[in-house]
């Protein structure tokens, strides 16, 4: 089995043959490759493993961080706890291969005192606000993820807490975060959410890749000080984040029949485009960036509903297209 070791700091993953073979490392001979990030990593009879430089996006980077962080938090309240996360995503292509290791799963398994065992995953999400308005804020959380989460908290009767790191605190030259907190909240309240949102916008929902979840249902701080696994969502909140998404809908809309209409746009890479996934060298658009405050995800989700009630046409390998004008 081969041995993958990531370097955080460095921005490196390294793979050998086999295990251990890292212990070894200063033993191996670097061989660059020409304009290439890889490097093969010689022994004394074979090429050992390859290091590939610049492998991990900011993102990816700013969650390792994070993790570390809670669990330098653990260690300081002298909680015990097992990492039991992801070092990376991994996929088995063979169709006879049934071990289902791509789906999320919490990052840590902890014994808090006068609680019990509690599972914590660890997410880094930017914190946006509304209009501007600081006391309007809210992170966007997956429907897939909390869903998962949830069957994990039901299937092994152990609550699940999720820990978000705010990725605009987030120094990427310096690899550090400027704010110490974490914003706490079990998956029990965000699936009560998430139910309410649900029922608020009927078959609408179904449109809903993420919600948009507000900043006041989590408990911020740095020490676990306090939690709560149960919540009453004040009415006017509940209308006030309903309407957010179905605008959130409408908005996606009315950008992908401006965008398609005006300028020509692959289903693959229209939603990374809108949401500024790319820098301006490398895409030439004026609809770069035009919905940053949302994920592809989110605008996947719209688009492929579009695509399949025929009001964006497709086909495979050409640019999207409208059938007819958009009134």
């Amino acid at each position: 089995m081969a041995e993958l070791t990531r370097n955080s700091k460095e921005n490196t993953l390294e793979i050998y043959q086999g295990f251990h073979k890292s212990k070894f490392i200063e033993d191996m001979e670097p061989l660059d490759m020409k304009d290439s990030d890889v490097v093969l990593l010689k022994g004394k009879k074979r090429i050992e493993g390859v290091k590939i430089n610049n492998f991990f996006e900011t993102t990816e980077i700013a969650a390792y961080i994070a993790e570390n962080e809670l669990k330098k938090i653990f260690e300081r309240k002298q909680y015990k706890s097992v990492y039991t996360g992801n070092f990376m995503q991994i996929s088995e292509r063979a169709t006879d291969f049934y071990l289902d290791i791509g789906k999320t799963r919490p990052d840590f398994l902890v014994k808090i005192p006068n609680i019990g065992k509690v599972f914590v995953d660890v997410k880094c999400r930017k914190l946006y606000e509304i209009n501007g308005d600081f006391n309007s804020r809210y992170f966007n959380l997956n429907k897939e993820e909390i869903g998962e989460l949830l069957q994990i908290q039901t299937d092994m009767d152990i609550p699940v807490w999720i820990a978000v790191k705010d990725f605009g605190k987030f120094d990427s030259e310096k690899r550090v975060y400027k704010d110490a907190d974490f914003y706490f909240i079990s998956v029990s309240i965000l699936n009560s959410f998430a139910k309410k949102m649900n029922f608020l916008n009927g078959a609408s929902s179904n449109t809903f890749y993420s919600y948009k979840i507000p900043a006041e249902l989590f408990k911020k701080d740095n020490k676990l000080s306090s939690f709560s696994f149960d919540n009453k969502f004040d009415k006017e909140l509940l209308k006030l984040y309903s309407n957010m998404m179905i605008n959130s809908v409408e908005e996606i809309r009315s950008a992908i029949f401006k965008a398609v209409e005006d300028e020509e746009f692959y289903k693959s890479y229209l939603p990374y485009i809108l949401c500024g996934y790319y820098s301006v060298e490398k895409v030439h658009s004026k609809y770069n960036g035009a919905l940053s405050h949302l994920t592809p995800q989110d605008i996947n989700s719209v688009l492929w509903k579009m695509i399949e009630d025929k009001e964006i046409e497709h086909i495979k390998g050409k640019p999207l297209f409208m059938r007819h004008k958009k009134n």
